[in-house]
């Protein structure tokens, strides 16, 4: 749909369809509103100062906004009624800044919050200085880490509460995000820009980063006990901090942030979106938010809906929203709040992507947590012999070296796949890995530099670490990378990039864990063949993080959205087979037809 048309049928049609009540369903997809408001009020009052009943509509069909605590309170709190009015389940968050402020001088300077803000930091003597030249320093003029002569962090403590204040009329928000809340603002330092610390207090910046750090969980903390328990706390600046006293974080510029890369920002083990999910305090409330590119003049194009969808797929991967506008935040730049995509609402009877609040939450509840969904890919195979339906020695030989003492058979009463599999019991270990070994007779040529992926089922009698190797014959290996297995058959992918071209076959070392391993369905190919994977009770997401397009198998009974933004991607097609494109995602509709799931393998023939 164009977006002229967009507009218009947003004037022609929320104003009616949000009016009445629509209580706030459960289910995905899960979105939040990064907005901005003027101090006068645009874009949720016109000109005449009445209320803009389009923004207001569009607005609402969010799950949570953030809006500027000014001019909302005190001057504006109808805005916040009609807001709720149109969406009785929303969730407003009050938008303020940690450690910044402007110079805002409002003639009303009792009630003006920027003006109250900067007074709170002139009188205290907590301005924050640019050693260089004497200026205040740059998007963090404010020294959180000012003590007075008993020790007290006076301005983290005098924030918290004109912040408490600010926000406490009941039913006016639902928590506080605070932007530019950082643990440390060392790093936001370069050859132009440096804490002046002695101004500040401190007889070195190690002293400085120290007593920051402290008075930034004094204000955390302060805030909470001011705002209570039920009050939901976002923060937003580089990593993720203060997870038993928030209920989220905000990671910006999606997959950009944290060193750029869709893992950097998802797997890592301290930060990542999934270590979040699990670390803050509950009810959790994490936000991807994927930038607009193109300056505002196309919102709709192939390019920013590829943005949204990616990075509201990876929210749904967790308990997180799906948050896109400009990366500056301002309803100046663009009107941000009108924007609406394929995957934010689908009427599930029709297929259609709709724009309306009823229609949102539509893949309903998550059936269990995200998965990694693992296929064999269709180029050479280093492997013949797969499932070992017929022997253990076609296609495979068993390298055993002393002191270990181990065996190999099929073993036809377990099998991931099929009716048999490979099943090796080592007697007696070895202090060596390769002491105990399996080899692909088959081999390919490896593209250096390139992935390639060693996919098989595998379980072992206890836990135990193995190694995947592609090995050069009489020259070691050309990748390797360890793995633990556990004890109930999965489906594993391991991903080998080699340093150099060379024919290469397959290798599981063994050797330093005596036990049962079991091996079904294995191959060696090139190219990486796993996506990140959610279930839903009306749908499924995928998303590819990899840096190439997957072809995926996916059976009956999905289709994809009817969309109007980008039908090339969503065009109602029926979704056997899912081209996902690289760094992309893709939302289907629909589930297996339990009529044509295969039977499970017969295991008894008796």
């Amino acid at each position: 749909m164009p977006f002229r048309t967009l507009l218009r049928s947003l004037s022609a049609s929320l104003a009616v369809l949000l009016v009445a009540s629509v209580a706030m369903a459960d289910g995905y997809p899960r979105l939040a509103l990064y907005g901005s408001i003027t101090g006068w009020g645009m874009p949720y009052l016109a000109s005449d100062g009445s209320l803009d009943t389009t923004a207001i509509a569009a607005a609402a069909r969010y799950d949570e906004v953030i809006l500027d605590v000014n001019p909302l309170e005190p001057y504006h709190p109808e805005i916040l009624t009609a807001l709720r009015q149109r969406h009785p389940g929303i969730r407003i968050l009050a938008y303020v800044l940690g450690h910044d402020i402007w110079a805002a001088a409002d003639a009303d300077s009792l009630n003006h919050y920027p003006t109250r803000y900067r007074r709170l930091v002139r009188d205290l003597g907590g301005f924050l200085y640019n050693k260089k030249n004497g200026q205040l320093y740059p998007g963090a003029d404010v020294n959180l880490a000012k003590r007075d002569a008993s020790g007290h962090f006076v301005v983290a403590e005098g924030l918290a509460a004109l912040i408490d204040s600010a926000t406490a009329q009941p039913g006016a928000f639902d928590g506080v995000f605070f932007d530019v809340f950082c643990q440390s603002i060392a790093w936001t330092q370069d050859e132009n820009t440096l804490v002046d610390y002695a101004a500040a207090g401190y007889p070195s910046l190690a002293a400085f980063d120290a007593a920051w750090r402290a008075a930034v969980d004094t204000l955390a903390n302060r805030i909470r006990r001011l705002k209570g328990p039920d009050a939901l706390l976002i923060g937003n600046c580089a990593e993720s901090e203060h997870q038993s006293v928030f209920n989220g974080w905000m990671r910006e510029n999606f997959p950009n942030q944290n060193g750029g890369t869709w893992d950097a920002n998802v797997l890592d083990p301290a930060h990542g979106y999934f270590a979040d999910e699990a670390s803050f305090r509950a009810p959790v409330h994490n936000y991807i938010f994927s930038a607009y590119q193109g300056g505002g003049t196309d919102p709709m194009s192939i390019e920013n809906a590829q943005r949204v969808r990616y990075g509201l797929a990876t929210a749904s991967l967790g308990e997180g929203y799906g948050v896109f506008g400009p990366s500056d935040r301002s309803v100046r730049t663009a009107m941000y709040h009108l924007w609406w995509y394929d995957e934010y609402a689908v009427d599930l009877a029709s297929g259609r992507s709709a724009n309306d609040l009823a229609h949102t939450h539509w893949l309903g509840d998550a059936l269990g947590p995200e998965h990694q969904m693992i296929w064999a890919g269709t180029n050479d195979d280093a492997v013949g012999n797969h499932g070992f339906e017929d022997d253990v020695t076609s296609g495979w030989s068993f390298g055993l070296f002393s002191p270990a003492v181990a065996t190999i058979e099929r073993d036809t009463t377990t099998a991931a796949v099929g009716r048999s599999c490979a099943h090796v019991h080592i007697a007696n270990a070895s202090t060596v890995d390769w002491h105990v070994n399996l080899t692909s007779s088959g081999s390919i040529t490896l593209t250096p530099y390139m992935e390639h992926a060693v996919t098989f089922w595998a379980k072992s009698s206890v836990p135990r670490t193995i190694v995947v190797t592609a090995t050069q014959p009489g020259e070691g290996a050309a990748a390797a990378k360890s793995i633990t297995i556990g004890t109930e058959w999965k489906q594993y992918q391991v991903i080998l990039t080699p340093w150099t071209n060379v024919t290469s076959s397959l290798e599981f070392f063994l050797g330093l864990t005596p036990g049962d391993v079991w091996f079904d369905d294995v191959h060696f190919q090139l190219g990486s063949t796993n996506l990140y994977r959610r279930d839903f009770q009306n749908g499924v997401v995928l998303v590819n993080p990899s840096n190439q397009v997957l072809s995926v198998p996916m059976g009956s009974g999905y289709r994809h959205i009817l969309g109007s933004v980008d039908p090339g991607t969503n065009d109602g097609s029926d979704a056997s087979e899912v081209v996902v494109p690289a760094n992309d995602a893709v939302f289907l509709i629909g589930g297996p037809s339990p009529d044509r799931i295969a039977p499970a393998a017969i295991m008894n023939l008796a």
